[in-house]
């Protein structure tokens, strides 16, 4: 399309080279109605757009109307050229940015000067700066939402600005107030060296990091833990510092509070532990005094156990023709008495020797002290028909009386606690467990309940009474005493009906051989 005809028929004398133009000019007088359009102008406008006397702004978005025209009417004021950007409408309906720079021209006829006006089409550019302000626009929204602190340094640490976020928590009111401040010299005491290295990490283009205490600008007592990272430019040049300061203040009052509970539980259990020690002192100061009271007692009873054993036997063997039914039945009375007395003392003995004496270990074979246990309880295991068998008895660090005890005390139970009608049996195994031997004895007894298999290595606990087993009660007590001053362990396993199993284990004389290590070198 040709440049139109000024409005009073006068055709401006550079029509034919504006239309040669690859860019849309257009004329117009000063009330900015059109006078005249080049071929690229007509080109994006189309017809609508390019008609004669109609204001330019007719193809200028609603939106942008008014600012197009102020900035028109600001240059006819002032005689300067025009200058605005807006969003012209193409012939299509879509509209695109353009900038649109004017200058005026005078009529050689002496008419008014007509403003002619050149677009350059700037859409890309403003779609993409358009952009870039609302992802910077989005970006400063979610600093500023954020609950930490977020600062831009200079390198010399004077504050530059800071997120809403971070004026809240630290108590500014007006960012003014605090600007070109210089940030470490908020810090004070101990903190300040913390705040100078990490300062000094950032400047280096690392990351400097600390935790210390400063109050807000309005005094109130806060902890912070402060990371400060570098800004680099496009060239990759530190030109700034970024300094997120977090509020810890509660999970520092929190570890105090922790501290400080902690510190009396300490306390607490410290005296807690004083009173428990100054008691186990005082029930082991009563213990070794019952013991030595036992001991003595029992020691001292024996004589007039002896005495009363001695006198009831010379009753029985002189003068009991001379006693009725009834004296020889009190007779019998006294002689069981005095019998069920020696050998609770003689328990009794064996016990307290047992807690003041520490047994002599040294290498043993276990076969000896089993052997010496046989010989005691010969007499017994004949009249009951009692077999006993065992496998291989290994050597042992042990004390051989003592150890004797233990096996004639647990045979010696196994026999008394038979079954009716069936002869005991009891075998005894020994297996390997690293530096221990773990021995069982095993009988076909009556069994006893399960719940009662750890009160039988109590003292004095008895399971039936005395018309129906005898025994004094300290039998498995004094295994348990021996095979602990061993550095052994005792327990047991029983099903009623069935038979028990007591369990205990000894030190190895020697050591077990290294794994996969068979027998001695040749």
């Amino acid at each position: 399309m040709t440049a139109e005809p000024v409005a009073h028929g006068v055709r401006d004398p550079g029509a034919e080279w504006y239309d040669r133009l690859p860019l849309p000019v257009w004329g117009a007088d000063g009330a900015g109605r059109i006078t005249f359009v080049n071929a690229a102008w007509s080109d994006v406008t189309g017809p609508e757009g390019s008609r004669v006397g109609v204001p330019f702004t007719q193809a200028v978005h609603p939106d942008d109307r008014a600012a197009a025209l102020a900035a028109w009417e600001q240059a006819q004021r002032s005689g300067q050229p025009y200058r605005a950007q807006f969003r012209l409408r193409r012939h299509d309906g879509a509209y695109r940015t353009v900038q649109a720079d004017g200058r005026p021209h005078l009529d050689p006829q002496g008419g008014g000067p007509t403003w002619v006006t050149m677009c350059t089409d700037i859409h890309d550019h403003a779609q993409e700066h358009h952009e870039l302000a609302s992802r910077a626009a989005m970006l400063q929204d979610i600093v500023d939402a954020n609950a930490d602190c977020i600062k831009v340094l200079s390198p010399d640490a004077r504050l530059m600005s800071m997120n809403v976020g971070g004026m809240r928590v630290m108590e500014v009111d007006d960012f003014n107030a605090c600007l070109n401040a210089v940030w470490p010299e908020f810090w004070q005491g101990d903190t300040r060296p913390l705040v100078e290295a990490a300062l000094a990490a950032a400047r280096a283009g690392g990351v400097g990091r600390f935790e210390g205490y400063c109050p807000t600008l309005k005094g109130s007592p806060r902890w912070w833990d402060v990371t400060i990272t570098p800004i680099r430019n496009t060239s990759g040049e530190i030109v700034n510092l970024l300094a997120t300061s977090r509020d810890i203040t509660a999970r520092r009052q929190s570890e105090t509070a922790l501290r400080d509970l902690n510190a009396e539980l300490e306390a607490r259990v410290n005296a807690r532990t004083r009173d428990l020690n100054d008691t186990v002192t005082q029930l082991q100061r009563s213990n070794t005094e019952l013991e030595r009271f036992a001991y003595i007692a029992a020691h001292d009873l024996q004589e007039p156990i002896r005495t009363v054993t001695s006198f009831a036997d010379i009753l029985a063997s002189r003068y009991a023709a001379q006693l009725d039914a009834r004296g020889l039945k009190y007779l019998e009375f006294v002689q069981s008495g005095a019998g069920r007395m020696k050998s609770l003392v003689d328990d009794l003995l064996t016990y307290s020797r047992l807690t003041h004496i520490r047994p002599s270990l040294g290498p043993l074979e276990m076969a000896e002290p089993f052997e010496e246990a046989l010989g005691r309880l010969r007499g017994r295991l004949g009249e009951t028909g009692a077999t006993v068998t065992h496998g291989a008895l290994p050597g042992v660090l042990g004390d051989g009386p003592q150890l004797a005890q233990v096996f004639q005390n647990l045979i010696g139970n196994a026999v008394k606690f038979a079954r009716p009608g069936v002869p005991p049996r009891v075998h005894l195994e020994a297996h390997q467990d690293g530096e221990f031997w773990r021995v069982t004895v095993a009988d076909n007894g009556i069994g006893m309940d399960a719940q009662y298999l750890k009160r039988i290595f109590e003292m004095f606990q008895r399971l039936h009474s005395r018309d129906e087993y005898e025994g004094t009660g300290l039998g498995l007590s004094v295994c348990q005493k021996i095979v602990e001053a061993h550095g052994g362990t005792i327990w047991a396993s029983s099903e009623p009906g069935t038979g028990s199993t007591f369990t205990f284990t000894l030190r190895a004389a020697l050591p077990p051989p290294p794994a996969g290590e068979t027998g001695a070198a040749p």
